[in-house]
């Protein structure tokens, strides 16, 4: 007797509650014969096909071949079962009676006659259409995700709360100089003292991501990690923080504006010098009107009387007018001439041509030319010239700026002492001549503005000598037109000097 004749048969009682339990489960049950024809089927499996009930199911005389919408899967359950016994949750993809497809998750185990030979199959079914749906859009929402992560133009991260890097897209690793996530991720250890120029700028991050829980247009100077290169960035981050409201990380991106900020720069650096220039313009014009009007009034004043009173005046009073009106007449020459030349030099129209000359030459020619000066002051010079020298300037605007400088030491160097003019050549290929005065110095505001026009050094307890201040305005420009340099200071234990440094022939 087997071991089916030896159970004993369900009571009617059983047999009814097993009918409703298959009939009522909430999985499609089946069972199948060898080749594939369903001959058994529940309400579930009826409607999870698509048919009204299962009288229909059995009418259509389906195919599992039916069902499966890959035809492969009907011979791949059997390999599973042959090989493995049974199958457990496999998820295939079908169609219904109207064509519509769903997703199903599988569990089969073979029917054996006797003799051990497998004449069919049963099993569930359980609809996972929505889980699989729900997996789907999650897959294409993180593959939409990785594309904007990977193709995003602008730098996108995350990062620990103390500084550390956790994720950088490639925009980001770009901008830092390095060649992938993995390279920059295992360099970063702190942002605030490796990233910020100004260490304290993370704290200021951090300080408004706490209050408000977002940073918008943080601008800062940083350091591409990688190349140490100084560039600005513009920030946009947001604190991330768990279900219970305790902060986890910082995400964000970041945007190089660089190139804004050095326009910004370029702009607010243009209007600077169009103030300037108005300024300078306003200042030129005031010191104009008063340097015009005093030498004009002192002729004017001066032929006035000798015209009204000449024959009461004696031939001494007469000279001396006349010796005002021309001292007068001169300086405004002066000043008329340094005008025009500073205005072709910063007009462009003053032509410089430089030339290889003896430096040497070129100072001598200079003391010849101021040799009355010095003699009528009893001013000597003590000269420290290097005669091998050789320097690359224009004849002429060198010897007006050297003209320039030595005018104004004798200016306010005291009667019967010495100027001290000197020649170098130094080994960075440079040329300087220097002179050095006894003068009473340069106080450090005026000092500050030499070289701008109307800017003077007089002293009136020290020179009686007028001066306009375009001396070293007309130096300056002539030395930037020949690549040099003017610079004036004042000497320990009194004195000031003044130098000029040009090109090295």
């Amino acid at each position: 007797m087997t071991d089916h004749e030896r159970r004993p048969s369900p009571s009617g009682q059983a047999r009814e509650t097993l009918r409703q339990m298959v009939e009522e489960a909430g999985v499609g049950l089946f069972e199948i014969q060898l080749d594939g024809r369903i001959v058994f089927a529940n309400k579930a499996m009826a409607d999870l096909l698509g048919f009204p009930d299962v009288a229909a199911v059995l009418a259509a005389r389906l195919n599992t071949r039916d069902i499966y919408s890959d035809p492969n899967d009907q011979q791949a359950t059997r390999r599973i079962i042959e090989t493995e016994g049974v199958v457990t949750g496999r998820i295939f993809k079908g169609h219904r009676a109207d064509g519509s497809v769903f997703w199903g998750r599988e569990t089969s185990t073979p029917i054996r006659d006797a003799a051990g030979k497998i004449t069919g199959y049963v099993g569930s079914i359980s609809d996972v259409t929505d889980l699989i749906q729900t997996q789907q859009k999650l897959a294409e929402a993180e593959a939409s995700y990785r594309r904007i992560f990977e193709r995003a133009t602008e730098g996108i991260y995350r990062s620990t709360l103390d500084g550390r890097q956790l994720r950088a897209n490639p925009a980001l690793v770009r901008l830092n100089g390095y060649d992938s996530e993995e390279e920059q991720l295992e360099a970063v250890k702190d942002i605030a003292t490796e990233w910020y120029v100004d260490p304290d700028r993370r704290d200021e991050f951090k300080r408004l991501l706490e209050r408000d829980g977002v940073v918008e247009d943080f601008e800062s100077e940083i350091y591409r990690h990688h190349t140490r290169e100084r560039i600005w960035v513009s920030e946009n981050a947001y604190l991330v923080c768990d279900e219970e409201g305790q902060p986890l990380y910082y995400e964000g991106t970041v945007r190089d504006v660089t190139s804004s900020k050095r326009a910004e720069r370029a702009t607010q650096n243009a209007l600077e010098r169009a103030e300037a220039a108005s300024r300078a313009k306003t200042d030129f014009l005031a010191h104009m009107s008063h340097e015009l009007r005093t030498p004009l009034n002192a002729i004017l004043g001066f032929s006035e009387l000798l015209l009204t009173n000449a024959g009461t005046f004696n031939a001494e009073r007469i000279a001396d007018y006349a010796n005002a009106v021309h001292t007068s007449g001169s300086y405004l020459l002066d000043l008329i001439n340094d005008v025009l030349d500073l205005s072709r030099i910063e007009s462009g129209t003053f032509a410089v041509r430089s030339e290889t000359l003896s430096a040497a030459d070129c100072l001598r020619r200079a003391l010849e030319t101021m040799r009355p000066l010095l003699e009528s002051k009893h001013l000597s010079v003590d000269e420290d010239l290097d005669e091998e020298v050789r320097v690359r300037a224009d004849r002429r605007a060198l010897h007006q700026c050297l003209l320039n400088l030595l005018s104004n030491a004798v200016k306010f160097t005291p009667a019967g002492s010495a100027l001290e003019v000197a020649l170098t050549g130094t080994e960075t290929g440079q040329v300087v001549f220097s002179v050095r005065d006894k003068g009473p110095g340069v106080p450090p505001p005026v000092l500050e503005r030499l070289g701008e026009p109307f800017v003077a050094q007089d002293d009136p307890q020290h020179t009686k000598e007028p001066g306009s201040g375009l001396g070293l305005a007309i130096t300056r420009s002539l030395m930037e037109r020949m690549s040099g340099e003017l610079a004036v200071a004042n000497v320990t234990g009194g004195g000031a000097e003044a130098r000029l440094t040009l090109p090295r022939d």
